[in-house]
């Protein structure tokens, strides 16, 4: 009887479904308890939209995991009653603008993966679809596609997602409250001010992000991006209650700029070397901070709500007693070099008296290979701490100097003091790093007489950090002369310029630059400084001769007539005589200077030769013309 009824239901299961029988064997129909029916084809067994007998109130066609290329314009028409369809990883390249044409009363939900290469979203705006409340779109390529426009009439779409889309940009979208845009192509810095309530930016390429005034957003998904750190306004985002920044480049986070509203803060794999949790959120509920490089966390004494804390895979080897680990439902310190010894003994006792609390997994840093946290003996070895056998302080002058002469000495026996320092309360002061050699100082701060100090001695060493404190009032003057006080003053002066020597080179840095800058600019300047002045010269020079000629083709030379002179080389000139009665003719009508005339004051005793005579007869010629 019993396999009767199951056959029975089965059979009218079967028949119930409105497919063809071609897909009977593939696809199967169900109504769930809250009345709900649905179409479900098995998976990598379609290539193409199964086709229906008859329009069926289907609520729900699912898809997904096929093989479905093209969604053609009459995939839909048998089943127009259908309000929502899941064709989610199948790889669709084609969809017909007219596919959704019947569907615009009904049509709630739509799921459709691409292949990269659908470019366009018309099929979408072509028939009103006033029922629309979610639509998913991955891998389409709309980079170039204005969804301001697209989604502009769809009034009632709330969720949004579009994974892989090549988006360069967040769109500014109305009537959204959930838009998802992961790994997409989203870069540099993002300024937020939208009216999301949850918005997914993880597997983008974001270096900042800036919350302006997001007054409705409650969860904000940053993972893998390129942060490197992260700031936002706790009024302007006051509802803020989920953040996720993990995979990111963080190496500090400042928890005073969260709101007291904020429930989740996940911070995992990025590079924080300290947790500093004194300004810790009210109402932070969970705190995840794996895979980074915390060796060191502060506590706050404020009350908290934190029940979940994650510090798996961090760098820390101790941690101190807090109330705050009491109140947590889970704490993970696995993969931690945890140094199980006394200092680590309350942990222990907590986790076996709070059974809430998991430590199976946890190991503690060995020699020979990582033990297990519970089964640590936590025992720690005697160590000689260092401790001041004396502490004598006086009031001297030395010279013209007022101060207090120091002295102290010191038990060490091991050797673990890494330095010292002197400390005093009114006015403040804090004394440079001193060696743990020295044994006494003097110090001349403005020290008044008839004045009380509280003085300490600060000893510092990988343990703990040791205060030996003293009331001294300065109401005795001690007169000493320079030479009854010996001052290790040059192993104070080689500890201050140790602690320094980072700055100075830096700064060295900075002069080095600045100098060699300078240097070049002058060595430029006297180098265009010399090329004006050689031009300058050859100027002048060129001024010079120009000056002179024109000065000499002032001077009155003396002329001879032909008759007159007494030419070396007369005999050899006869035959020119009627040339030279010409000329002379021509000179006949021209003033010209007696025979007679006084030279002018010129050196002429070099003119010697038959071609500078001739020369001095041409230039007066022409002179007198």
């Amino acid at each position: 009887m019993f396999l009767f009824l199951i056959l029975f239901i089965l059979l009218n299961s079967i028949n119930s479904c409105p497919l063809t029988d071609n897909y009977l064997s593939r696809c199967h129909c169900e109504i769930l308890t809250n009345g709900e029916s649905y179409i479900k084809c098995h998976e990598k067994t379609l290539n193409e939209v199964p086709i229906f007998k008859r329009s069926f109130p289907y609520d729900r066609l699912i898809l997904a995991n096929n093989n479905i290329k093209n969604l053609t314009r009459s995939a839909f028409d048998t089943i127009k009653t259908i309000r929502r369809i899941n064709l989610e990883n199948n790889s669709i390249s084609f969809i017909d603008n007219d596919l959704l044409r019947l569907l615009g009363n009904y049509l709630e939900e739509l799921v459709i993966t691409g292949d990269n290469i659908i470019n366009s979203l018309e099929f979408l705006t072509r028939y009103p679809l006033k029922n629309l409340r979610i639509l998913k779109l991955h891998r389409f390529n709309l980079s170039e596609v204005n969804l301001e426009n697209v989604f502009l009439n769809m009034t009632k779409l709330e969720i949004l997602s579009l994974p892989s889309c090549q988006l360069k940009q967040i769109p500014n979208l109305k009537n959204i409250h959930q838009l998802n845009l992961e790994n997409n192509q989203i870069s540099n810095t993002v300024h937020l001010s939208r009216s999301y309530v949850h918005l997914n930016l993880a597997k983008n390429f974001i270096s900042s992000i800036i919350l302006e005034n997001n007054t409705q957003l409650i969860s904000l998904n940053l993972t893998e991006n390129i942060l490197s750190q992260f700031s936002m306004d706790s009024i302007e985002n006051e509802n803020l209650q989920d953040i996720n920044l993990s995979q990111n480049y963080l190496s500090s986070f400042n928890f005073s700029i969260l709101n007291d509203q904020l429930l989740n803060l996940n911070l995992n794999s990025n590079h924080l070397l300290s947790l500093n949790l004194i300004v810790i959120p009210t109402n932070l509920l969970s705190l995840s901070i794996s895979n980074n490089l915390i060796k060191q966390i502060k506590f706050s004494n404020r009350y908290s709500s934190l029940v979940n804390l994650d510090l798996s895979s961090n760098q820390l080897k101790s941690i101190e007693k807090h109330f705050l680990f009491e109140k947590l439902n889970y704490l993970n310190l696995e993969n931690n070099p945890l140094d199980c010894n006394c200092q680590l003994e309350w942990l222990k006792t907590l986790i076996l008296h709070q059974t809430k609390l998991n430590a199976t997994t946890w190991t503690c840093r060995s020699n020979v290979s990582p033990i297990s946290f519970l089964s640590a003996d936590f025992q720690c070895a005697s160590v000689s701490i260092p401790r001041v056998q004396t502490f004598n302080i006086s009031y001297v002058k030395i010279s013209i100097q007022y101060g207090l002469y120091i002295q102290w000495s010191i038990i060490d026996d091991k050797n673990i003091l890494d330095y010292l320092q002197i400390s005093i309360s009114e006015p403040f002061y804090l004394s440079p790093k001193i060696s743990p050699n020295q044994t006494e100082i003097f110090l001349s701060n403005q020290i008044k007489l008839n004045q009380q100090y509280h003085l300490c001695l600060i000893l510092l060493h990988k343990y703990a950090r040791d205060k030996y404190c003293r009331v001294f009032q300065t109401d005795k003057l001690i007169i000493l002369t320079s030479n009854e006080i010996i001052l290790e003053r040059n192993e104070q002066n080689a500890i201050q310029t140790k602690d320094h020597i980072d700055i100075n080179l830096f700064i060295m840095l900075i002069g080095s630059c600045i100098g060699g800058f300078i240097t070049f600019i002058l060595i430029l300047t006297c180098f265009y400084l010399c090329i004006q002045i050689h031009k300058y010269k050859l100027k002048k020079n060129k001024d010079k001769t120009i000056s002179y000629y024109t000065k000499n083709s002032n001077l009155h030379y003396p002329i001879y007539h032909t008759h007159s002179i007494t030419c070396p080389y007369h005999h050899e000139n006869l035959s020119n005589s009627t040339d030279t009665s010409q000329i002379d003719t021509s000179l006949s009508t021209t003033n010209l200077k007696h025979i007679y005339q006084t030279i002018d004051n010129h050196d002429y005793s070099s003119l010697t030769g038959e071609s500078q005579v001739f020369d001095l007869w041409n230039q007066s010629l022409k002179h007198k013309r």
